[in-house]
């Protein structure tokens, strides 16, 4: 290789690695927000379930109040 094919590869090189480390901190702002969309989820699932759960427990309470003759 001459001295220019060599200096070209070089830049070809520096191009590539600058892309890889862009995509990089793509990922890593992707990777984050991510995250944090799993962790709303999470909690508004947790929130949910109280809350139905809650539900349940006071139809189960009904039922078995009625069936004892109390309501």
């Amino acid at each position: 290789m001459g001295e220019k094919e060599d200096r070209e590869m070089l830049v070809r090189i520096d191009e590539r690695v600058k892309t890889v480390f862009n995509k990089m901190d793509d990922f890593e702002l992707l990777f984050t927000n991510h995250l944090h969309h799993h962790e709303m989820w999470e909690n508004d699932i947790k929130g949910t379930m109280k809350w139905w759960m809650g539900i349940m427990f006071s139809i189960m309470v009904a039922i078995f109040l009625s069936e004892r003759g109390m309501m």
